[in-house]
């Protein structure tokens, strides 16, 4: 979340057939040679046939209930649904970056670029992450994910259909840099990288999702497009652009509608991107809202990781990003485009007191093959949300055990 955000604040039912009665268990015939007494007389048997029809008949019926209370328990147990357990995280840590100027990590992507690179012989770890107002996109470089160095902004310019929000005058920003621009992730493309991103739209003023390109993955990278990529204005912009390799050649953007912004609801969606990434096809769909107490009624900031089995796990974060109310969750799904289901009744990663609002998770692969997850967190709780404003936030790095 960047540092002027605005404030972040099916199921099925089993169908039972209705079982129709059957035919009477009783023949009643007249009596041969017609009977003085006025009586009939019951087929052969056929007391005994109907309670055997009965019994029939009610283990129908207590099978059928078996089945409906077996359903109800899977619709109220996420860890019985279809897909692999919950990701399991590994012991995280703050990393202290050697250069002063890397403070307020908010949203962190992390890049790896092989060796050789720009003529550079050893691979190493690009990070990227919400404008912190000396930068609309801050970049950091490191070789082994702990020692930072700070380089210049990746995108220096925004697009002309953007509205450049300068930071307060006490903060003395550098011309151009906008306080509204979040969230970005980087992939690499044939002839380059794409820096997908969010900031502010100048006609609606509502924040939209875009996309800048550079032949270098630390920038300058352009945005020359004269509309953004994704703009849900009917419900509040959008955010927290996230990109999802769904197989060789096919990728998909997974990001917020920024409902909160405006009083309306908010939800995460996906939509194919077009092979060269910088348009969209199909329609967007809806894969969750915030329809779980913790999250506050926010959901924000998402990132898709492949699971064990075919399917695909959805970070975000819940709640507002200035207090302790914020926490990472996760819901299974079963393709990129849904459905998906809560695995879990509360979040993934919750506060602590050293390590408050943990958000904007996402993973990547370190050099060596190890999956891990980054995101950030403040070191201790903002008096306020005032007080966040000016609270750095740290990058924090945790090993993904399992997934």
């Amino acid at each position: 979340m960047g540092r002027e955000r605005r404030s972040r604040g099916a199921r099925y039912a089993p169908t039972v057939s209705k079982v129709s009665p059957e035919p009477p268990g009783v023949v009643w015939l007249p009596s041969p040679g017609g009977d003085t007494h006025g009586s009939s007389r019951a087929a052969p048997d056929s007391i005994g046939a109907r309670r055997r029809r009965r019994r029939r008949l009610a283990l129908t019926i207590l099978a059928a209930s078996v089945v409906v209370a077996l359903i109800a328990v899977l619709l109220r147990t996420p860890s019985a649904l279809p897909g692999p357990a919950v990701p399991v995280l590994g012991v995280a840590h703050s990393v202290a970056a050697d250069d002063q100027e890397l403070n307020d990590i908010g949203d962190p992507f992390i890049l790896p670029v092989a060796a050789g690179v720009e003529g550079d012989p050893r691979p190493r770890y690009i990070l990227y992450w919400t404008t912190d107002w000396q930068s609309n996109v801050p970049t950091a470089v490191s070789y082994d994910l702990v020692h930072w160095r700070r380089t210049a902004d990746s995108l220096p310019s925004l697009p002309s259909w953007a509205e450049v929000v300068s930071p307060p005058r006490r903060w003395e920003g550098p011309p151009g840099v906008s306080t509204r621009t979040w969230g970005p992730t980087v992939v690499p493309i044939s002839n380059g990288w794409l820096l997908y991103y969010s900031t502010e739209e100048a006609s609606s003023r509502l924040e939209c999702v875009g996309v800048a390109w550079s032949g270098s993955p630390t920038g300058p990278f352009s945005d020359t497009s004269s509309a953004p990529l994704v703009c849900q204005r009917s419900l509040g912009g959008d955010i927290d652009p996230s990109v999802v390799q769904v197989a060789p050649g096919r990728r998909a953007l997974v990001w917020k509608n920024d409902g909160n912004a405006v009083g309306a609801a908010v939800s995460i969606w996906s939509q194919p991107l077009a092979p060269d990434g910088r348009s969209t096809q199909g329609a967007a769909v809806r894969l969750v809202g915030a329809d779980q107490a913790w999250e506050h009624g926010i959901v924000e900031g998402p990132a898709m990781l492949a699971d064990s089995e075919r399917g695909w796990w959805l970070f975000f974060s819940g709640g507002t990003w200035q207090s302790d109310t914020y926490d990472t969750g996760v819901v299974w799904c079963a393709t990129v485009a849904g459905p998906c289901r809560h695995r879990g009744q509360g979040p993934l990663l919750a506060s602590t007191p050293a390590v408050v609002s943990p958000g904007g998770l996402d993973t990547f692969v370190d050099h060596q093959g190890k999956l891990w997850a980054s995101y950030s967190a403040f070191p201790s709780e903002p008096a306020n949300a005032e007080q966040a404003m000016e609270s750095p936030r740290v990058l924090e790095l945790a090993p993904v055990l399992s997934h």
